[in-house]
């Protein structure tokens, strides 16, 4: 069918509105239209093999729990079997008056996903809001910071100006008080809209507006909260929907804005004295007995956020500080031992979670030292007696800590991970110019590294050399994704979920190498790729939407994928702690609420999708 004038009518109605004209036209050709007289009756198990969209007319919906919901043109229903979910919440769709439906064969929607973005974007939205949508929040209300209202943080009073106020006076007004938004009133005293800089920057420069131009022409729909609406769900609102701005009301009445920034600021008010008794500890012992209170700093940043990417980085600056005290206790012990002072700068790199500032309860040690090439001249054996004690002093202090010796001897004191920046380059450089399978496992267990301790510098111009390497000469790209590409989400014949068979794993998942590690390799090479330095997976998926090469709907699929992960791990890892048993990362789906388990099968369903990206991306 092509109706480019019935495509017109369909754009009118979400998801659809997010298409162009050229991916909607394509969608509509795609299909065939079926007319149903009054009382007709699509039953779930009749949409396996097509998604019907209603194109006119009105449908009641059946759902499981009894309720009955009435909707219009743009609904779609199969979407969940195309979307391979195992879970429906209705059992039929009855017509209210006679209807037309557009009939798409789901494999002709596999082919315009491949040739227009755009559609894909709509899937990826969706799964992401379903993901979210499936978090289980009963019973684990955050608590501090995040639980106060809204009132508490707000910018108060709400700054308004009439719709009819020129565009330049808004502008100019916004400048001189420094705020980013503005409510708009009606004629009738009442709040109509939002205008932003953001709004007025797409008035002018991309629809052509005049400084002249009423002020209503940039608004933006409001969205409102109750002044006694908890911090975290205004967050969730925020996230939700994609806005930075959320307009409090009182009685009805708008007193005041929350931004991200708010509740940013709100979070770093918290007084917490782990630092300072970080700071106090005298011996690796010391910050031994300290690490053992993981478990309540774990619990403590859960039940703070109830937001797993801020709750994880919140306990990995807990490691990190503990790590920052040991190196500062090794070198005052090689002081007192009369070895001096380093003989040159140096910078202690960590690489792996602590490099993502994705460590949960019980990471081991990732770490390298850069030393300074000064001037070129190699390390003579004075210098090298020195690095080498320090670094061997730190592995070992470190250990002392609670943070265990690396079995793959990923560590400061080992050859391999002691270099000078030049030292580091050459390796950077091999890799990149002559590429195989095993540069591609070197670099993605190194490419996460952050700076722990040292010179800045010496971490900075080892990024710089290894992305303009990359840049250069990008093959090795490739041999990393095929890398990733040696696993799999958990997700079997018609992507249900799989669960190992094997003994000690039976009938459980492994949150980190089926689901989390394929996000963080394929964000380190797309990041690569794209030029971006930052190592944390979230931010490096954020940087990629800003870079252009990555859609929002496709990062935003992965990252609420990612924060069911981390979900669902730290809650496992809390919980075993407290029954006295060693943390794990493996998950049991038969132990989940069947929502819960659902939202995990669609986030290796994210993941997947991602994979493929990657791999289409880099010719695999």
């Amino acid at each position: 069918m092509n109706d480019p004038t019935g495509a017109n009518q369909l754009a009118d109605h979400p998801p659809f509105r997010e298409l162009d004209p050229e991916a909607l036209n394509a969608l509509v050709a795609a299909g065939t239209l079926e007319q149903l007289s009054t009382g007709s009756f699509i039953e779930h198990d009749q949409l396996q093999d097509y998604l019907h969209i209603l194109w006119s007319g009105a449908m009641e919906l059946h759902l499981e729990d009894g309720e009955r919901r009435r909707l219009g043109p743009g609904l779609m229903l199969g979407l969940d079997a195309y979307l391979e979910e195992d879970q429906t919440h209705y059992n039929r769709a009855v017509t209210l008056r006679p209807s037309q439906v557009l009939k798409v064969p789901f494999n002709q929607l596999q082919k315009l996903e491949q040739t227009h973005p755009e559609l894909s974007n709509v899937f990826n939205h969706i799964i992401a809001d379903r993901i979210r949508s499936r978090e289980i929040m009963a019973d684990n209300d955050p608590q501090g910071a995040l639980a106060q209202p809204v009132s508490r943080v707000m910018n108060a009073p709400l700054v308004t100006c009439p719709h009819g106020w020129p565009l330049r006076l808004a502008v100019e007004t916004m400048r001189t008080r420094k705020i980013g938004s503005m409510g708009v009133i009606g004629d009738d005293g009442k709040l109509t809209g939002l205008v932003t800089l953001t709004s007025l920057a797409e008035a002018t420069l991309l629809h052509g507006r005049k400084p002249d131009d009423p002020v209503s022409v940039a608004c933006e729909r409001v969205q409102t909260a109750s002044h006694e609406t908890p911090l975290w769900q205004a967050e969730a609102l925020q996230k939700r929907k994609g806005i930075k701005y959320l307009v409090i009301t009182e009685q009805g009445q708008p007193t005041g804005m929350i931004s991200q920034t708010n509740i940013l600021h709100a979070l770093l008010a918290q007084q917490d004295v782990l630092l300072e008794w970080i700071g106090r500890a005298d011996t690796p012992e010391q910050l031994r007995d300290i690490n053992s209170e993981v478990l309540t700093v774990a619990r403590n940043a859960w039940e703070r956020n109830r937001n797993a990417d801020r709750a994880v980085r919140l306990i990995s600056d807990f490691h990190l500080a503990i790590q920052r005290r040991c190196v500062e206790l090794t070198l005052e012990q090689l002081r007192e031992q009369g070895r001096g002072e380093a003989p040159r700068r140096y910078v202690l790199i960590i690489m792996g979670s602590g490099g993502r500032r994705e460590m949960l309860i019980n990471p081991d040690q990732d770490n390298g030292i850069i030393i300074s090439d000064d001037g070129g001249r190699p390390l003579d054996q004075d210098e090298e007696h020195w690095f080498l004690a320090f670094t061997d002093a730190l592995n070992r202090n470190l250990d002392t800590a609670g943070y265990i010796l690396c079995p793959g001897d990923i560590m400061a004191r080992s050859p391999a991970y002691r270099k000078t920046l030049d030292g580091w380059c050459r390796i950077v450089t091999q890799h990149t110019r002559y590429p195989g399978r095993s540069g591609a496992r070197w670099a993605n267990i190194v490419l996460d590294f952050a700076l722990l301790y040292g010179d800045p510098q010496l971490y900075t111009s080892l990024w710089t050399h290894t992305l303009e390497s990359f840049s250069r000469r990008p093959r090795l790209l490739r041999f990393m994704a095929d890398d990733d590409a040696q696993g799999r989400p958990a997700l079997g014949l018609f992507n249900r979920l799989v669960t190992a068979a094997h003994a000690d794993s039976r009938g459980k998942v492994d949150i980190k190498r089926q689901g989390l590690r394929l996000i963080c390799d394929a964000a380190r090479i797309f990041a690569l790729h794209a030029g971006i330095s930052e190592s944390n997976t979230v931010d490096r998926l954020r940087g990629l939407v800003r870079q252009g090469e990555l859609s929002a709907d496709l990062a935003d699929s992965v990252i609420a994928a990612h924060e069911e992960f981390m979900d669902l791990l730290l809650t496992h890892q809390v919980r075993q702690m407290q029954q006295g048993q060693a943390p794990d990362k493996l998950i049991n789906p038969d132990q989940l609420v069947p929502m819960r388990r659902e939202s995990l099968r669609m986030a290796m369903h994210a993941v997947k999708r991602f994979q493929d990206q990657l791999q289409g991306r880099f010719g695999l």
